[in-house]
């Protein structure tokens, strides 16, 4: 099994701020205790990734500890010492003396040390920005039980898994890290399928890491859309970094329909939905309601008005069959669509790879509907009916009754935090608002840290600069952001996981992947530096362009090699372009 190790952030470099606490989890530790609040500042690297990775380094002596690295992963022993290259340090020391507003600390535990490690952050010293990394996933059960260690995000190791081909066998770990309080999965950079594990286990919001020994498994995990680059070697990882050099996307940004298509058809229809899926879209974002005999249909408001009906008919006052009977009129009405089901929905997409984001609407949170309907469950029930659907949906919601209900009853599906905590304002309805303590955290980030933690959220933000700089200092934690809604394609600016827009149909012929096809050339043709080659777009159609050739590693006449694309698209009347790299391509030069 591979050795996980120290976190070397590639992320933007970003003002957290200091002395600030993380909240209720922190407070907990014991009087006795040291308490160090601060985050550590994230620095850039010097690669031009639009999302750029995190680098780990496990160093083998406390003399590689150096500039080098935002982060170092430590092995403590059950009494939190440290041993390397022969020399034995406690860890309190390493932290105060070397690591302390330097680097994001990270620990690896086992069953044998985890309880030390727990008692070390209750009695000794409680830091708040720190992780760790376990191979046993009742390790980082524990740490997530423990009221104080809540805190600590935490790396599910899985280098000693070998990958299936198929992207869903990431599922099991995925739904089980999810249950346990853990956002980052960690994998064999070696591993032929690690492209197909990591695409997926980004998709459903989570962050990847891949272990590297060589340079060329390095730039593999970043292409393959790893977000976390770990290596005992600090060249491999700067070798990594440093191939990266034109803008762009190690892998393609994911694009989420939102509310389905709706350019030309009625938003959240089941016409908008197929359409989504024939344009290529990753992912279809759509909101759930609840009628009074507890059915979920598809709808963004609470009430009919603006889609179905002027005459204001709410969800959850209604049966299912009488708001089926409306017709759904915001674009046309010559579809003849109404309201769809849940089942439904899973019938449609069933089949494909399209992963739906279900946004927790559901009465915005009412009293009635988390009470009396027992939104979540009934949500179970429905998605008990389609095994075969899970691993291919997660959630989004504003309300604090809906993040805790799928802790609680869904706990293996990953759930969205749309910004901060919302109350609802709409009293007269007897709305149940959110815990008041997390209401507005906005973009504070130790608050929003916490409250990521507590309920093992990651992040959807509108696109905005601040919201936008900050993306990669979560990221370096474990968090993704999912930007949204965006009215043009700016989201190609963004720093963005998903990104959720209006305009899915736009992107449908825009690169997606370059082929990986072996190549045959001249030396004089290579010596020009570019290359035809294939790319699929986000609808699966195949066109040819010239691509840049980025050299990898050689070995005599074979070339290991990544093709870098320039996408030229367009929006507020300029034209924008991006660029796309490819996974490692085999040139033979004859």
């Amino acid at each position: 099994m591979k050795k996980v190790t120290a976190i070397l952030s590639a992320a933007l470099a970003v003002t957290i701020g200091s002395g600030v606490c993380f909240g209720f989890q922190a407070e907990n530790a014991h009087a006795t205790a040291k308490s160090y609040n601060n985050y550590m500042t994230v620095g850039a690297q010097k690669d031009a990734l639009a999302i750029e990775p995190t680098t780990i380094l496990e160093p083998a002596s406390f003399a590689e500890i150096t500039g080098k690295a935002n982060s170092v992963v430590l092995t403590p022993a059950a009494d939190m010492s440290v041993t390397l290259g022969g020399e034995t340090k406690s860890f309190e020391s390493i932290f105060d003396n070397t690591l302390k507003a330097k680097y994001i600390p990270v620990v690896r535990l086992t069953s044998d040390t985890v309880n030390g490690f727990i008692d070390w952050m209750n009695n000794t010293y409680t830091v708040s920005d720190i992780m760790a990394i376990s191979s046993d996933l009742s390790v980082i059960q524990a740490l997530y039980a423990d009221e104080v260690c809540q805190i600590v995000n935490t790396v599910y190791d899985l280098t000693n898994k070998e990958i299936g081909e198929d992207r869903y066998w990431a599922w099991q770990y995925l739904g089980d890290a999810n249950a346990a309080g853990c956002n980052i999965l960690m994998l064999d950079a070696a591993d032929k399928n690690l492209p197909v594990a990591a695409e997926y286990i980004s998709a459903m919001s989570k962050v990847c890491w891949g272990y590297a020994d060589t340079k060329l498994e390095g730039v593999s995990a970043v292409t393959a859309g790893c977000y976390g680059i770990v290596s005992a070697s600090a060249a491999v990882l700067s070798d990594t970094i440093n191939t990266f050099t034109e803008d762009g996307f190690a892998r393609a940004q994911y694009i989420a329909a939102h509310r389905g298509i709706t350019a030309y058809c009625n938003e959240q229809s089941l016409t908008s939905l197929a359409a989504s899926v024939n344009e290529g879209a990753t992912h279809i974002e759509i909101d759930l309601q609840i009628t009074k005999d507890q059915q979920i249909l598809i709808c963004h408001n609470p009430s009919s008005n603006g889609t179905g009906s002027k005459n204001g008919y709410y969800f959850v006052d209604a049966k299912a069959e009488q708001m089926r009977r409306l017709q759904l009129v915001d674009y046309s009405n010559k579809y003849d669509d109404t309201y769809p089901t849940l089942q439904e929905v899973f019938e449609l997409v069933r089949g494909t790879d399209v992963i739906l984001i279900l946004e927790l609407k559901l009465d915005d949170g009412s009293k009635a509907a988390v009470e009396k309907l027992k939104a979540i469950e009934t949500l179970k029930k429905i998605t008990d009916e389609y095994p075969e659907m899970d691993g291919h949906w997660f959630t989004i919601t504003f309300f604090s009754p809906y993040a805790e209900g799928m802790k609680e009853i869904l706990p293996k599906v990953p759930v969205g935090h749309l910004g901060g905590g919302h109350a609802s304002l709409e009293k007269e309805k007897n709305r149940l608002p959110w815990n008041n303590e997390w209401a507005g955290v906005g973009s504070d980030f130790a608050k929003k840290m916490a409250f990521t933690r507590k309920y093992n959220m990651t992040l959807d933000e509108t696109y905005q600069s601040a919201t936008n700089s900050t993306a990669l200092s979560f990221l370096a934690r474990g968090y993704v952001q999912n930007t949204w809604t965006f009215e043009d394609l700016r989201h190609f600016e963004a720093k963005a996981n998903i990104a959720t827009t209006n305009k899915a149909e736009e992107c449908a012929l825009l690169a997606k992947e370059i082929s990986t096809k072996a190549i045959t050339m001249s030396a004089e043709d290579y010596a020009k530096g570019v290359v035809e080659a294939e790319f699929t777009t986000y609808n699966g159609w195949v066109k040819s362009a010239e691509c840049k050739i980025i050299e990898v590693a050689r070995e005599g006449n074979t070339v290991t090699a990544l093709l870098h694309y320039t996408q030229a698209y367009a929006y507020g009347g300029a034209d924008k372009a991006y660029g796309l790299y490819s996974k490692p391509v085999t040139i033979t030069i004859a």
